[in-house]
């Protein structure tokens, strides 16, 4: 169980680093919103992207992987490593935040 524990906290990572990158780019003077993306992607990438999901907990695959990297204009080795600095604190706080993610993680803390 510990290896999913671990497998956990790594998507909830990742999902951090897609919402931080996302409200990196300012939109009328506020961050972008997940709307805003998912329209901007469909219709520069002509693919349907929900981007709430990327956020959530995250099982991304390749093809996702590499079109946030390309829509954001950053390298998949410094994709990795933002999300390799991604603190437990972080973690804990973005799982805490979310009642789905604290009743999933709930079940990795019990083992």
């Amino acid at each position: 169980m510990q290896y999913q524990k671990k497998v956990f906290r790594y998507k909830v990572a990742v999902g951090i680093v897609n919402k931080r990158l996302r409200e990196s780019i300012s939109v009328n003077d506020k961050p972008m919103i997940q709307t805003y993306l998912n329209n901007d992607i469909k219709e520069k990438y002509k693919i349907d992207w929900n981007c709430a999901r990327e956020e959530s907990l995250p099982n991304t695959t390749l093809q996702n992987l590499h079109l946030i990297c390309d829509y954001f204009k950053i390298d998949i080795s410094k994709y990795f490593e933002t999300v390799k600095n991604i603190t437990d604190e972080e973690i804990d706080t973005a799982i805490c935040s979310k009642k789905k993610l604290t009743r999933l993680y709930s079940i990795y803390i019990k083992y």
